[in-house]
């Protein structure tokens, strides 16, 4: 059977943090191979698009067979296809990194998924609580049995590094008394993010880039243009609103269809626009005026902005300004 040239990544493993130690990328269209040398069932996922923790054994016979340069120390390594994500965050996050990161004193405190039916899972969490037994971490279970399936337990344990153990019960406090809903999904995530050790930039880097990729909290993020006018109504208001419109209709964008780009040729052939920005809104409070599963623009009756405004998640936010850009302020001339 024939494949495609496909991309692999190899991470070998810390055997002690449980976090990716060293990297290598690797090609090939030979998948039978590949599942050989890895001892893969050649039955099971035919495309090897699932991730598989090989044993130092088969790490270097992968390594042999493929002519692969990868000083792995004789680790266990993680082969899972290499994948674009479409973003890239700026700084290091947790996941996969939780243990290395709290006991290297640069986080505080990490919270991890459990389910005894994944031995992955078991090995994943006896590795933290290695810690926890020698007072360097401390640990909080919420571990339940699964109804219906017995012997299965399921659930999260929170952890802190010693000194920092109030940091669990504020987590506890907030998911239970926090509104889930729009803003308070927002502070959620602030609130979350500040226990965890992350600065104020990243979690305003990482809730922008939330509600710009139309998570279901945050509402569908939507794109309209506004005139100077709009847009001093748009500062007085504290961005906590859409301005007027004169016309009886206006256009509507999904963030998914109009890039930068997009906006910058369209404030260059039209001088009267004065910035485009976005708003979140839940769309079963707006999806009868359009089709909104097409790319559109939409032209939306402007009797709908009161709906809209009542029904905002999170504040209006500027995506380009003419007055910010000298190349847009001089078009405008």
């Amino acid at each position: 059977m024939e494949y495609q040239r496909t991309a692999f990544i190899l991470s070998a493993i810390d055997p002690d943090l449980d976090c990716p130690w060293l990297d290598v990328r690797f090609q090939t269209d030979d998948l039978e191979k590949l599942r050989q040398c890895a001892e893969l069932d050649p039955e099971e996922d035919p495309q090897l698009d699932g991730g598989y923790l090989l044993t130092s054994t088969t790490v270097a016979a992968v390594c042999k067979a493929f002519g692969i340069e990868f000083e792995h120390g004789s680790r266990e390594a993680f082969l899972c296809k290499h994948t674009e994500r479409g973003w890239n965050t700026p700084y290091l996050i947790h996941t996969g990194y939780e243990l290395a990161l709290m006991v290297q004193g640069r986080k505080p405190c990490a919270f991890i998924d459990f389910d005894s039916a994944h031995p992955l899972s078991i090995t994943r969490k006896a590795r933290f609580d290695a810690y926890v037994a020698k007072g360097v971490l401390h640990a909080h279970e919420e571990i339940f049995d699964v109804k219906g399936q017995p012997g299965r337990r399921m659930g999260q344990t929170f952890y802190a590094v010693a000194g920092e153990e109030w940091r669990i019960p504020a987590f506890e406090f907030i998911r239970q008394n926090i509104n889930s809903q729009g803003d308070g999904f927002e502070n959620l995530e602030r609130l979350e993010g500040a226990l965890l050790g992350y600065e104020r930039w990243q979690n305003d880097w990482w809730i922008d880039h939330l509600a710009r990729s139309g998570v279901t909290l945050y509402g569908a993020p939507l794109i309209c243009k506004i005139d100077r006018a709009q847009y001093d109504w748009l500062v007085h208001a504290g961005f906590r609103a859409l301005p007027p419109f004169d016309a009886s209709t206006f256009m509507l964008h999904s963030h998914h269809w109009l890039d930068d780009e997009a906006m910058k040729r369209a404030m260059e052939e039209d001088p009267c626009i004065e910035a485009f920005v976005q708003f979140n809104v839940g769309l079963r409070h707006i999806m009868h005026a359009a089709d909104f599963r097409t790319a559109g623009p939409h032209e939306i009756p402007t009797s709908l902005i009161p709906t809209i405004n009542r029904h905002l998640v999170r504040t209006v936010r500027v995506l380009i300004q003419r007055a910010e850009s000298p190349d847009l302020a001089d078009a405008s001339a």
